[in-house]
């Protein structure tokens, strides 16, 4: 037979991932039958999933999500605590008199509820003991950019693409600024037999090269 271990861990996995097994009012149902199942539908049709007799204000949006933990999060920073999700309807409950349904919101989770990039920005989720907390979400560090151009000292070096309908008129510059460099032959130097003429050397070294 299987170790009490092992049992505890079958049945955490048909409840965490399989979906085969949930909780009701504190005992282990079907998943049919259990409160995540319920959640997950409100939270399709993005329905508030709140007892008539639990509702105390208005329902939170998006826009009010973001500021009410914007100060949340400020008042846990200045005494360096974290905030226990466990914690965290209560807290809209009594400082802004709101209700704060995931589900209304589409999500079945508050934990994937902070998660979203609306409000990712201003927060982390951590496993803390037995339970979730959460935190201030930490700067993301800024990377440096290490330019090539800096470090072979060309700042001053404008790159330039040449348009295709220019390029005849810039090779034609091209060739112009080389001319300048060659220095004209006469004919007689040319069919010359005899030791070639300075001038001549200076040509023949510079098509070689």
């Amino acid at each position: 037979g299987l170790s009490l271990g092992q049992v505890c861990h079958i049945v955490q996995l048909a409840i965490s991932q399989k979906k085969l097994l949930g909780y009701l009012n504190g005992t282990v149902v079907p998943y049919a039958r259990s409160q995540s199942m319920v959640k997950e539908k409100h939270a399709e049709f993005q329905q508030p999933c709140i007892g008539t007799g639990r509702t105390k204000g208005s329902m939170v949006t998006w826009e009010m999500l973001r500021e009410c933990l914007q100060k949340i999060l400020s008042d846990a920073s200045s005494g360096g605590q974290s905030i226990p999700l466990s914690n965290l309807k209560r807290l809209f409950r009594s400082k802004f008199h709101a209700e704060l349904s995931e589900t209304s919101l589409g999500y079945a989770k508050l934990s994937e509820l902070l998660q979203d990039s609306r409000v990712s920005d201003l927060c982390d989720v951590k496993l803390q003991g037995h339970g979730y907390v959460m935190v201030p979400a930490k700067p993301k560090a800024k990377r440096n950019l290490i330019s090539l151009a800096d470090s072979l000292c060309m700042g001053d070096v404008v790159s330039y693409v040449p348009n295709p309908e220019a390029a005849p008129s810039t090779c034609s510059n091209l060739l112009q600024k080389r001319a300048s460099f060659v220095q004209p032959l006469r004919m007689d130097e040319i069919l010359s037999e005899e030791e070639p003429s300075p001038k001549a050397a200076a040509l023949q070294v510079s098509v070689g090269a």
